[in-house]
């Protein structure tokens, strides 16, 4: 999962397993989850992972960024090919969206009020289609935050039930949803990502001394790099707009606020 020391971790993979990478960020298909093969996801406190999503993109990076900061009429005429209504409803959107709204947003790293409406701007259900990855099609925006997004289209099967107000209406349909369909067998905690990145390898296998070594000794990449705290950037209304919307990614993980 994107922001969850997952670059780190695919490093330090390719030094202990002879093996392929095949695309970064990918759901595992349904052959694959039907099979024996042992599934390894990485996570992270919520509070964190939107705060280094922000200074990600406020340092010029990432796929969310460049979405929210540019008109994508590209892949809104390529709906329009396949649904016209939708398709010109896609267009629209494109040409309303406010571009220079989210570019103020992403201004600087010392800036705590641009992260903060950041923050409320991303958590909008009116703005959800913006965001892209299919968030704005499913019928969870108005109760699901973003991470929670990301989390459950990687880590559970039967993704397409995300659109199915049928199936997934309301928060106790989606707490389900995911005890039923998350094929992950471990998680490595961003927190604590080298002990929990052994203990899931042992899973498998033993590690011998110079691969605890390996893993335990390895710098990190992509750190993201600001001179405020955590609790600089959070206050009471921002720390309780994650509780309440990626709750079901604090609950399961037993993740605290920042404090």
């Amino acid at each position: 999962m994107q922001k969850t020391g997952c670059t780190h971790i695919a490093s330090l993979l390719s030094e202990l397993f002879d093996g392929e990478r095949i695309g970064k960020h990918n759901a595992a298909k349904p052959d694959q989850i039907a099979s024996d093969q042992y599934f390894v996801s990485s996570i992270r406190n919520p509070w964190d992972w939107y705060l280094s999503l922000w200074t990600f993109g406020v340092a010029g990076n990432g796929g969310l960024r460049g979405r929210l900061t540019n008109r994508q009429y590209s892949r809104a005429l390529k709906s329009a090919a396949r649904d016209a209504l939708s398709g010109l409803s896609s267009v629209v959107r494109e040409l309303f969206k406010g571009i220079g709204l989210w570019e103020d947003v992403y201004a600087s790293t010392d800036s705590v009020e641009s992260f903060r409406k950041w923050l409320k701007l991303l958590h909008d259900p009116r703005r959800a289609n913006q965001l892209g990855e299919g968030y704005g099609n499913t019928t969870i925006t108005g109760f699901c935050g973003f991470m929670t997004y990301r989390y459950l289209y990687l880590c559970c099967q039967n993704a397409k039930h995300l659109n199915d107000a049928r199936v997934i209406g309301n928060y106790s349909d989606l707490v389900r949803f995911e005890r039923t369909n998350c094929y992950i067998d471990f998680f490595v905690r961003q927190e604590s990502l080298e002990t929990d990145l052994c203990s899931a390898i042992e899973k498998i296998r033993q590690l011998t001394m110079e691969e605890k070594k390996l893993i335990l000794d390895a710098k990190r990449s992509n750190a993201s790099l600001r001179s405020l705290s955590i609790l600089d950037y959070y206050d009471s209304d921002s720390i309780d707009l994650i509780g309440h919307r990626d709750r079901l990614l604090i609950d399961k993980f037993n993740y605290s606020p920042p404090s």
